[in-house]
């Protein structure tokens, strides 16, 4: 027996509740830090010790409760349709969007970093700039991964 689109729910993919909950739990996570190590006079409640002692390690706990997240997705997508295709419609514009992003940003933090220029971002950053123009060249090629 088949079942009609129109009156089942997909539960699976990113629709999963554990994937939700692991997602905002990783993302939920980064933006505690991101305050807590950016302002430590926060109204509110007191950054537990536990936290602070992991240090940049809470960026590791985000991460990988984001990746948790996408492998449960992944894990709990249902069955395409015979004859439907795989791809992402956007894929070849995400790619070369995330491409050139990465570039300039490598780009823009050399011709800036030896100057009198303060760039709030760029300067923050320092040489974590190459990281994060890398990241976004690597995620080009994740992107080159769903172009059909």
């Amino acid at each position: 027996m088949s079942k009609s689109p129109s009156n089942s729910r997909i539960r699976g993919g990113w629709w999963h509740p554990a994937a939700i909950v692991l997602a905002l739990a990783g993302l939920g996570w980064a933006a505690m830090w991101l305050f807590w190590k950016i302002d430590t006079n926060l109204p509110g409640p007191e950054v537990p010790k536990a936290i602070t002692d992991l240090g940049n390690w809470n960026w590791a706990i985000a991460g990988v409760l984001v990746v948790v997240a996408s492998f449960v997705a992944s894990g709990t997508a249902p069955e395409p349709e015979p004859g439907a295709t795989l791809g992402w419609r956007y894929a070849p514009q995400l790619m070369v969007g995330s491409a050139v992003i990465g570039l300039l940003w490598i780009v823009t933090f050399y011709t800036t970093s030896n100057t009198d220029v303060n760039l709030p971002v760029f300067t923050d950053l320092g040489n974590w700039n190459l990281v994060v123009g890398m990241g976004f060249i690597v995620a080009a090629f994740g992107f080159a991964t769903k172009w059909e």
